[in-house]
């Protein structure tokens, strides 16, 4: 049975839409944003009801890629704004990057995996992301910090990847632990120990 979408309804119908194709997300599944049915049956619905709060799925596929991006790059920030003087950047904006992507594999593969082309969502939200990786990269080539930018992207979608992907490997070491000997090989330092 479906739910009213009139008037009467006080509850926030399209915050309840773009929240049930999030929690869709929390599994890894094929790259594409739950189908315009399932996520109506996860608000218990009727799929027409959603074309009141978004003309197309395309629209609903944009409005659920700006809340996944934006809740990764808040986590980045929140991350490093935590990190303190004493730790590294580096690897507190890698922990948090890795962190998140672990805890939404669907939305990682959707943002970074997929082949599609999502120019509306990159063009918001790619350059904050890729300022703050730029401006951390500085340690590893002062000179170039946009190649060692994406090479440290590299590395962390490298881990998230593998991880995701390959979870029955025994690793030997947490991806937090991976990402400090990492960041430890291109800085020339010794990893932190955690």
């Amino acid at each position: 049975m479906t739910k009213s979408t009139d008037a009467k309804d006080a509850r926030d119908l399209r915050a309840e839409l773009i929240a049930a194709a999030v929690a869709m997300l929390a599994q890894p599944q094929a790259v594409a944003v739950p189908s315009l049915r399932s996520i109506a049956r996860a608000c218990g619905v009727a799929p027409s009801a959603v074309y009141w709060h978004f003309p197309s799925e395309a629209d609903l596929r944009s409005a659920v890629l700006d809340a996944e991006y934006s809740s990764l790059i808040e986590s980045v920030e929140a991350a490093l704004d935590a990190a303190g003087e004493h730790a590294d950047p580096l690897v507190a904006a890698g922990d948090a990057y890795i962190v998140w992507a672990l805890d939404h594999p669907g939305a990682y593969q959707l943002l970074f995996e997929s082949g599609d082309e999502l120019p509306a969502t990159r063009a918001e939200h790619g350059p904050r992301l890729q300022r703050r990786i730029v401006e951390l990269a500085r340690r590893v080539d002062p000179d170039a910090p946009f190649a060692a930018a994406l090479l440290m992207w590299s590395v962390w979608h490298g881990v998230v990847s593998l991880r995701l992907h390959k979870n029955e490997w025994d690793w030997g070491m947490t991806a937090q632990q991976a990402n400090r000997r990492l960041v430890s090989a291109l800085t020339g330092t010794r990893p932190e120990r955690r």
